[in-house]
């Protein structure tokens, strides 16, 4: 067991939904997130494009003027976003850097965005799952006790810009469970929210490390699972109607969806047609 958190390897597609079905039967606040690989880090985005080094402020705050420069280029002017976490919400959905990390709800969707592309390879992937109630306890005893050295952080309004900006700036070192008070549709679709990490210069992976002292092995778990288990989850979740074109809405999602029809979704027409193409 890592003593930051808790490694579980499991066997069969059958063991890791009663594992899902018992962590939420016991707290419904459990957030989770999918990775193609079990070895890689809780890594933001403009964490990793800053070559493993701490985030820098310079270079994020260059990033967000620059894109809500232009943004509007290619959104209407009701699409805008309205505060500073809806347009990193943004940005991170279109494949910006970000400081935040994408978690879900749902340890399904997590599971499908973990196992979408690796069924027919060998080795293993990772479920992460982090308990967000003890996260965002933990994270408002920090704040309230660093008001004593002059932190002045108002959580009740931690979403709007003033306090997130103070967030950022802050000597604490914490992660906040958010979600933007306006949720657009994939959002809403993957039961999605973000981890943002406070900090002028930070390692997520670290400052989530930090947690060890309120015993965090008990609240984040790290499940392990052989890649060749992805065949029964992924045909397992179509029929929860969880696949691409469900998560992610528009055309690029459905025709992504269509990349699994050999070997899931229609594999009986092989049974039942004779082999020619035809339209």
């Amino acid at each position: 067991m890592n003593n930051m958190y808790e490694e579980i390897c499991i066997q069969t597609w059958d063991e890791a939904k009663q594992y899902f079905n018992a962590l939420l039967n016991a707290n419904n606040y459990w957030i989770f997130r999918g990775h193609y690989k079990a070895n890689w880090k809780l890594q933001p985005s403009l964490e990793r494009i800053l070559s493993n080094k701490p985030i820098d402020l310079r270079i994020e705050s260059k990033i967000i003027s620059e894109f809500k420069r232009r943004a509007h280029q290619y959104l209407s002017s009701t699409n805008l976003p309205k505060n500073l976490l809806e347009w990193l919400a943004l940005m991170q959905h279109h494949g910006s850097p970000t400081r935040m990390l994408d978690w879900t709800k749902s340890p399904y969707v997590a599971s499908f965005i973990a196992f979408e592309n690796t069924y027919k390879e060998q080795g293993e992937v990772a479920i992460w799952a982090i308990d967000s109630l003890w996260l965002n306890e933990k994270s408002v005893f920090r704040v309230q006790h660093a008001k004593n050295e002059g932190v002045d952080i108002d959580l009740e309004h931690l979403k709007e810009d003033e306090q997130l900006i103070k967030l950022v700036n802050a000597d604490v070192n914490v992660i906040f469970p958010l979600e933007p008070i306006i949720m657009n549709q994939r959002l809403t679709i993957q039961q999605a929210l973000f981890l943002f990490p406070s900090g002028k210069r930070i390692s997520f992976e670290k400052l989530l490390g930090s947690y060890r002292e309120y015993e965090s092995h008990k609240y984040i778990k790290k499940l392990i699972m052989p890649k060749s288990q992805g065949l029964d989850c992924l045909t397992d979740l179509l029929r929860m109607n969880i696949n691409a074109a469900t998560l992610f809405p528009g055309l690029d999602g459905f025709a992504r969806s269509l990349r699994t029809i050999p070997d899931i979704a229609y594999t009986s027409i092989y049974h039942h047609e004779e082999n020619i193409f035809h339209l």
